[in-house]
C-alpha cells in the first residue's frame, strides 16, 4: 500500500541532521560512472538557465514534454517515453537536482525558476508548442507553468499531484518502514539501499516493479543530490505546494487529471477532486487507475498510457 513519499522523503532528509553516531558510508559512484552506467543513447547535456540540464529528445511528431516526481530521474518515464516516440516527439529530462543533471549551481529550485527551464528547454530544442505532462511533486511546476504560459500549450496531463500541503504521520507507517528510518537518521549525507526500496514499496502496488537494478540506480542518483546537505534543504524550503489551487485556477488549456486509486500520498477523495474543482478551463477530464499506487509511470504504465493516448491525439498540435 503507498504511503506520502513527499512530505517523508522532505521530513526525514531533513531529521537526519540532528544524529549522533554515524557509520561511515559506502563507496558511492562518481558522477563519470553514474553517467556510463545511466546515461541513454539519445542523452543530451546542456546548460539551461544556468543549470546543467540532462535530457533526452527522441520520435517525431506533435511534442510532449514528460516531468518527472520527487528523488525519481527521466527513467521515470521509460515506459511511456517508448511508447509515445512512435507517435510523437517526447522530450525529458532530469529535474534538478536529481538525476544526471544534479544540484543549481544557485541553489535555486523556485517554482519560478523551474518555469524558466520548461521554458527555455523548450525553445533551445525549436519547439513553440507542446503537450506538458507533470507527475506527484511535478505537478507544482507544471501547473504553474500552464498558467503562466497558455501560449505554448496544446494541452495538459497531471498526474497524482499535490493540490495544496501534505500531511505525514510518520506513526502510521508500517514498523518495518519506521525501523530503516530510524537507522537511517544515524548517517545524514546518505541513504542505504535499503532506505531508497522503502520509498519504492510504499508508493507502488506491484511490488515486482521494485527491482534491484532499480534500487542500486536510485541509491546512486540520489546520493549525487546528497553530498551536499544544504541542497535537499533548499529543495524542500522552496516546494510550493500551497500554490497550486490558485494556478489551476488560471489554467484554460485542455487538461488530463490522471489519478491512481490506491495513492495514499495525494489521494483521489482530497486532492483528486480539489484539482479537478479548481481547473478553470472548461475542457477537463478526470480520470481513475485502478489497482496503482503513487508512482504512477512506474506502477501501472500501460494502464495509465491508455488512459492518456485519445487526450494527446485529440489535442497535439499536427
Amino acid at each position: 500500500m503507498a504511503r506520502p513519499l513527499l512530505a517523508l522523503g522532505s521530513a526525514l532528509a531533513l531529521s537526519a541532521t540532528g544524529a549522533l553516531a554515524a557509520p561511515a558510508a559506502p563507496d558511492f559512484p562518481s558522477d563519470d560512472a553514474l553517467r556510463a552506467s545511466y546515461a541513454l543513447p539519445n542523452s543530451q547535456f546542456a546548460t539551461i538557465e544556468g543549470e546543467p540540464v540532462h535530457f533526452v529528445d527522441e520520435g517525431k511528431g506533435p511534442a510532449i514534454l514528460l516531468v518527472h516526481g520527487s528523488f525519481a530521474s527521466l527513467r521515470q518515464w521509460d515506459n511511456w517515453a517508448a511508447e509515445l516516440a512512435k507517435s510523437y516527439r517526447v522530450i525529458r529530462y532530469d529535474k534538478a537536482p536529481a538525476g544526471l543533471s544534479g544540484p543549481n549551481p544557485q541553489g535555486d529550485y523556485s517554482t519560478e525558476h523551474q518555469i524558466g527551464v520548461i521554458d527555455a528547454l523548450m525553445t533551445r530544442l525549436g519547439i513553440e508548442r507542446f503537450t506538458l505532462v507533470g507527475t506527484s511533486s511535478a505537478g507544482t511546476p507544471t501547473a504553474a507553468y500552464a498558467a503562466a504560459h497558455p501560449e505554448r500549450l496544446d494541452g495538459l496531463v497531471l498526474s497524482n499531484i499535490a493540490a495544496g500541503p501534505i500531511h505525514l504521520d510518520v506513526a502510521t507507517l508500517p514498523e518495518e518502514f519506521r525501523t530503516v528510518l530510524a537507522e537511517d537518521a544515524t548517517h545524514p549525507g546518505w541513504h542505504r539501499p535499503e532506505y531508497w526500496r522503502q520509498i519504492l514499496l510504499a508508493n507502488v502496488v506491484d511490488d515486482s516493479k521494485i527491482t534491484p537494478e532499480l534500487v542500486t540506480r536510485w541509491t546512486g542518483l540520489n546520493h549525487r543530490m546528497l553530498r551536499d546537505p544544504e541542497v535537499p534543504k533548499q529543495v524542500f524550503a522552496a516546494m510550493d505546494h500551497d500554490r497550486t489551487p490558485a494556478d489551476l485556477a488560471q489554467i484554460t488549456v485542455p487538461t488530463l487529471l490522471l489519478w491512481s486509486d490506491q495513492d495514499h500520498e495525494t489521494k483521489l477523495e482530497t486532492h483528486g477532486i480539489k484539482a479537478f474543482s479548481a481547473l478553470k478551463t472548461h475542457d477537463k477530464t478526470l480520470a481513475v487507475v485502478p489497482e496503482c499506487g503513487h508512482m504512477m509511470p512506474l506502477d501501472c504504465p500501460t494502464r495509465a498510457l491508455e488512459k492518456a493516448l485519445p487526450f494527446f491525439a485529440r489535442v497535439a498540435t499536427k
